[in-house]
């Protein structure tokens, strides 16, 4: 997604989630009654005038955009689709080692629901949800589908989804200073300033709120409540143990391919263009920009918030992207990381016998 999604990152899914995860935990899925949920509902009232207000704000022409859309490279635009899909076993791998490590069975040969067609089924159908509902449901989805299939602890299988999201956003935040760096040097812009400042934050939010599970453990256990006390545990025990030293040097070198992959998408995006001409360091950076966006729970799957996000960057005078350009980026960008996942992802949930 996804996930920098379908970025799903700390904020959301910690803090956020927690009514979403019981909700799920106890009553299951059904897409029908989350798609007519008010909440629901608002949000993609709130993403389409988002989008609105992109448009009209930026002035992107929609008579120019579609003009530089009919220009597209059929086999550059391919590529970029291969790049997207190709992080989705890559996810499901990542999140193997992740369980391994959390000493989840996921190695005898009779627990079919850990491997990785599973994993990567599971993935893709929690990014389906992410699109279509709020809040990043899609991620307590995908641990109810783990309990489910597996009958593991579903608080547990939580604290492997947040260690994910916790490599996901400090790797993401690193390749993005990195690129920002190629891209502007010293002279940082006050956008990116304050791009770099919201990682920045989040990134410590992160190692405080691991530093405080781990060392502060048992003052927290009293804060919480008698009946969410061994759901805590298990929740605690599986963030915990997912993140453990001798799993970092398999599981940093994968997220970061996971970031390329993403990077790599928007790259050959600008390609199929060809009027584009933009540095690599500096796609990456609006990739992973545009990455850090999906974080915001708002809207499902980031809608509006991501095209504003790619559409102002473009525009403005970092980049100074002509307005057709920047409409036709955003929209075949979308299409490959967002419609298509609509569209792919309701296929999937159709059939899927591990719904």
């Amino acid at each position: 997604m996804s996930d920098i999604s379908q970025l799903t990152t700390v904020d959301p899914l910690i803090e956020g989630q927690s009514s979403n995860e019981n909700e799920v935990e106890q009553s299951g899925f059904s897409l029908r009654e989350w798609l007519f949920k008010p909440r629901t509902l608002i949000s993609f009232l709130l993403a389409l005038a988002i989008i609105a207000f992109v448009f009209k704000g930026t002035n992107i022409n929609v008579r120019e955009t579609w003009a530089e859309m009919k220009q597209v490279k059929p086999g550059f635009y391919l590529l970029a689709f291969i790049c997207f899909y190709a992080t989705f076993p890559l996810r499901a791998l990542r999140w193997r080692v992740i369980l391994r490590s959390a000493s989840f069975p996921v190695d005898a040969a009779r627990h079919s629901w850990a491997s990785l067609p599973a994993l990567t089924e599971y993935i893709g159908l929690s990014w389906f949800a992410n699109c279509v509902v709020p809040a990043k449901l899609g991620d307590a989805y995908r641990g109810y589908l783990l309990k489910h299939n597996g009958n593991v602890s579903f608080s547990r299988t939580i604290g492997t989804i947040v260690a994910e999201r916790l490599l996901d956003m400090t790797v993401l935040f690193a390749l993005l200073v990195g690129s920002g760096w190629v891209v502007f040097g010293t002279r940082l812009p006050p956008s990116a300033r304050f791009i770099f400042v919201l990682g920045a934050l989040l990134v410590v939010a992160i190692i405080v709120g691991l530093a405080a599970m781990r060392f502060l453990s048992p003052y927290i256990r009293k804060l919480i409540p008698a009946r969410f006390s061994d759901l805590y545990q298990h929740f605690e025990a599986g963030t915990l143990e997912s993140l453990k030293p001798g799993a970092l040097p398999i599981l940093l070198p994968l997220t970061a391919l996971i970031w390329l992959g993403e990077s790599l998408r928007l790259f050959f995006v600008v390609q199929a263009l060809g009027s584009l001409h933009l540095a690599l360091a500096s796609i990456i950076f609006i990739a992973l920009t545009s990455s850090l966006l999906t974080t915001i729970p708002a809207t499902p799957g980031g809608l509006g918030l991501v095209e504003g996000g790619i559409a102002g960057i473009l525009k403005s005078s970092l980049f100074a992207v002509s307005t057709g350009l920047a409409g036709a980026v955003v929209v075949l960008d979308r299409v490959i990381n967002y419609w298509s996942i609509v569209i792919f992802g309701f296929v999937l949930y159709l059939f899927s016998k591990r719904k």
